[in-house]
């Protein structure tokens, strides 16, 4: 039987995209984590992220697209444009970014809140669910700040 699999390295070449007022400014860095169960010392069982290595289908990839402030200036508007990988769909409302608005695309062209995207099916406009959910764009509400980092996450899974 034939199986897909990605490796962590598609963390490198994933397309993001961050756009600034100040140019040159924000540098992105991508990781792709998977959850692991862990027991402590005292048997306690936790759940803790690791590189994600290779996966197989139905495993649910963490993405994590940092932003971080290299300049010597406040960066305003920073927006953080990202495709969900080929070969995965969008986990349902697992998309977040402290301090930022969230918004998503089926085209990479139009991006709205999810409850607002729409897709034609058989002619006729019908709400899109999360799975035809294609991008997605973080926009910071604040200026990020000499130094300062920020992050958007979501979670997809390997089809």
């Amino acid at each position: 039987m034939f199986k897909k699999y990605i490796a962590a390295a598609i963390a490198c070449a994933f397309a993001s995209q961050a756009f600034a007022q100040a140019e040159g400014c924000i540098e992105l860095k991508t990781t792709a984590q998977v959850e692991k169960e862990v027991v402590n010392d005292k048997g306690e069982k936790s759940r803790v992220l690791v590189e994600a290595g290779k996966v197989v289908p139905g495993t649910e990839v963490v993405w994590t697209v940092t932003a971080n402030n290299v300049c010597k200036q406040p960066s305003d508007g920073v927006t953080i444009n990202n495709a969900v990988p080929e070969h995965m769909t969008l986990v349902p409302n697992s998309a977040i970014g402290p301090g930022s608005d969230i918004t998503f695309s089926v085209d990479g062209k139009q991006f709205a809140p999810a409850g607002q995207l729409t897709v034609r099916e058989n002619g006729a406009p019908r709400p899109a669910r999360a799975d035809e959910f294609k991008h997605i764009r973080w926009q910071l509400k604040a200026s990020l700040q000499p130094g300062a980092s920020a992050f958007g996450r979501f979670r997809a899974v390997l089809n």
